[in-house]
């Protein structure tokens, strides 16, 4: 009750704001545009890049740019597939699980599939990244930060854009774009087809796009937008392999890296999605004589996707052959939000409501004849193995309030109220439960600015993720597994992070730069009570619970220079030390053994996560309409486990790029090449053991899944504007 009073008394002030003279204090934060933007004031590290700066990397998949950025570490997969993780949080978590991340496209908060968000950086018009606990404005999940993408706009003029490419493993693209305005109405369409055969077998994807924006203009203070965008996807493999896979009958190992990098005859835990999305929205922006401004929006969005997925080995030879079940899922998002912000000489605030509903459904269906489970049972091809619904709506109320208490001095306060209802149905076992949280998020902040342009900034930010119907009823739900009999527990209560952060941005005619220091901690992490993946005898009752406490602490650093020079470059490290404070019950079961052994595994450094990281990138202007560009990117050894005991070297890609702008019969044309992976430098991607993979008996390195690396490949391609 004091948090809904506390929460009440901010926004009351918000609202009574609105009424004063304003003129000079913005706000920032936004749930629904970036126009406001002013990064110097804003109080918690922030990281933005223009559509421009992202169409220079031509990146197959929109990781390749966002890895750049300090804090950040996307797990790449095939197509515009990523798995997005800020400041090292659920980094030990590589299978469906939500990262943490709030996604929001042109306003709406995408919801993940399988932990994973697909992003079409084709279509992009900006990028912001908001690191530590963001769920003061996004709310549920956002527990590392967020992740804002403003699709391309209007932007008044008349334009044509054509652009084709073509790489290494069969890789081309194709994008035609035109842009036109009239008096009253601007327009900005694209079409776009992106494909690939892959490097690793069954790794072919393809992906077509149209999308526009429809923007017209009311009158000279307010208008209207409407944005349709509609993809159909195929994405498949992503080459995992077992290090090496061993022969019982002959005792022999066969190292895979070596052998078979491109994972032949082994196939991904899920594949061959095929994927609709279907995104609508409609916004309405009004400003006022005052400074003030009004936006509401009102969003659809729809991803439906088959794909077959539980990779088991079907004839005991050590390598994933097949796959169980074909899988069918359809989410559905709609919502509302709405947001009345102010700006002033000493005061603006900004006070928002979020409704949305959301609908999920997910089935399942044996696609082969299956023995298995515990105890062993039959299943034949077709028999439904899962059937289920939900209902997620959430309600809630936020706002903001930024107060200049002398002129170098600003404070900002953000408060959240989430009233957030699940309704889960399951078909098969005549399941339903309904379940509801109602949760405070918060930020507090200052910035002192030193000089014009040299401020200090400080906050604490809080963030949350609430149980899943399907952690706290496993029981009723999963039931016997490979691993173990699950029972219910509804007491898991809700995981949170508590950021503190400290830093200081400076931006000149020739230098910018920022730094931050920050203690990221994240509480009660929900997972298996056993331990994330971890394997037992088959005889303890499991159940999801509040298994670990995890602290992230980090110094992040970005430098640049004016890329308007003949020489620009940008440096950008990450140091982080991600570590359990609390992880006191982890399980490994070894092939032949009946009892499965226990591990305090606290104190020990989180998986996956590397101290060091570094990206540098220099460019160099050979004439005023050819410029060489050249990038490193370093990170870290890692460990690929809970137990420390498997660490996996670290490495360093060399990338080189190159562009040539000409005038051709009244054309803009550019010629651009680029070769990642200069030095065919050798890494695995997602390396991970929970346990004996390769059922020898032993817990090793050998023991560990990983992907491979393409190495060195190519692309070239050609874009013209009229």
């Amino acid at each position: 009750m004091k948090n809904k009073i506390y929460l009440s008394v901010i926004c009351a002030l918000a609202m009574n704001v609105a009424a004063s003279d304003l003129g000079t204090i913005q706000v920032e934060s936004s749930t629904i545009d970036d126009k406001f933007e002013s990064k110097m004031l804003e109080v918690s590290s922030t990281a933005t890049m223009s559509g421009e700066d992202i169409e220079e990397y031509h990146s197959e998949n929109i990781a390749d740019v966002l890895n750049n950025i300090p804090g950040v570490t996307v797990r790449k997969n095939e197509g515009d597939s990523n798995k997005i993780h800020i400041r090292g949080i659920a980094a030990e978590m590589y299978m469906g699980e939500k990262p943490g991340v709030a996604i929001v496209i042109d306003g709406v908060p995408v919801q993940e599939r399988a932990g994973s968000i697909n992003i079409d950086s084709d279509n992009i018009e900006s990028i912001k990244v908001i690191k530590g606990g963001a769920s003061y404005l996004y709310g549920n999940d956002a527990l590392a930060g967020a992740i804002i993408i403003t699709t391309k706009r209007p932007k008044g003029k008349n334009e044509g854009f054509v652009s084709a490419e073509a790489g290494s493993y069969g890789y081309e693209k194709y994008i035609a774009r035109y842009m036109g305005s009239t008096e009253d109405l601007a327009v900005e369409i694209q079409a776009s087809y992106k494909a690939s055969d892959g490097y690793w077998e069954d790794s072919d994807y393809w992906a077509k796009s149209f999308n526009g924006k429809f923007q017209y203009y009311i009158d000279d203070s307010s208008d209207i937008t409407l944005g349709i965008d509609k993809s159909t996807r195929y994405e498949n493999d992503s080459g995992s392999i077992t290090y090496h896979t061993y022969d019982e009958d002959t005792g022999l190992y066969t190292n895979n890296v070596d052998n078979n990098p491109t994972s032949i005859g082994e196939v991904g835990y899920s594949v061959g999605y095929d994927i609709e999305l279907d995104k609508y929205f409609l916004t309405y922006s009004k400003d006022f004589d005052n400074g003030s401004n009004l936006m509401t929006q009102l969003y659809n969005y729809e991803d439906t996707t088959t794909n077959k997925s539980s990779a088991f080995d079907s004839n005991n030879d050590g390598v994933r052959d097949d796959h169980r079940y074909n899988s069918y899922a359809n989410t559905l998002q709609r919502g509302l939000k709405s947001e009345f912000r102010t700006e002033g000489d000493s005061i603006a605030s900004m006070i928002g409501i979020d409704i949305a509903r959301n609908e999920e459904e997910k089935n399942s269906v044996y696609r082969v004849v299956y023995t298995g489970g515990w105890p062993s049972v039959t299943h034949p091809i077709g028999e439904v193995a899962s059937n289920t619904a939900s209902d997620e709506d959430i309600n809630a109320i936020y706002g903001e309030l930024k107060y200049g208490v002398t002129n170098a001095l600003t404070t900002t306060i953000n408060a959240r109220y989430d009233n957030i209802s699940y309704d889960y149905t399951n078909s098969l076992d005549s399941i339903n439960s309904e379940q509801t949280y109602d949760e405070i998020s918060y930020r507090v902040g200052a910035t002192y600015q030193l000089k014009e342009k040299q401020v200090v900034f400080l906050n604490y930010s809080t963030g949350f993720r609430v149980p899943l119907v399907s952690q706290m009823y496993a029981g009723d739900i999963i039931g016997s597994g490979w691993s173990g009999t699950y029972i219910n527990n509804t007491d898991i209560k809700t995981e949170k992070t508590y950021n503190y952060e400290i830093g200081f941005r400076n931006k000149s005619d020739s230098l910018s730069y920022d730094v931050s220091l920050y203690q990221l901690n994240r509480d009660d992490v929900i997972g298996k009570s056993v331990g994330n993946y971890a394997s037992t005898n088959g005889n303890e009752d499991l159940y999801y619970d509040n298994m670990a406490d995890v602290r992230n602490r980090g110094l992040e650093l970005s430098v640049s220079s004016d890329r308007s020079k003949d020489f620009s470059f940008i440096f950008n490290y990450t140091y982080l030390d991600s570590v359990y404070t609390r992880y006191d019950n982890y399980y490994i079961l070894l092939e032949g053994e009946t009892n499965a052994t226990a591990y305090d595994v606290t104190d020990n450094r989180v998986p996956r996560t590397s101290n060091h990281t570094f990206y540098i990138e220099g460019t160099y202007k050979v004439f005023s309409n050819w410029s060489v560009t050249a990038d490193v990117n370093y990170r870290s050894a890692q460990y690929a486990d809970e137990r420390n005991e498997i660490e996996v070297d670290g490495y360093s890609v060399v990338n080189l790029r190159t562009k040539y702008n000409t005038e051709i019969a009244m054309l803009d044309v550019e010629f651009f090449a680029q070769v990642d992976n200069v030095l065919d430098e050798q890494y695995y991607m997602m390396p991970r053991v929970t346990g004996d993979r390769n059922d020898d008996g032993l817990y090793d390195i050998r023991d560990m899944g990983l992907t491979v690396n393409p190495g060195r490949v190519y692309l070239a391609g050609l874009s013209a504007r009229f």
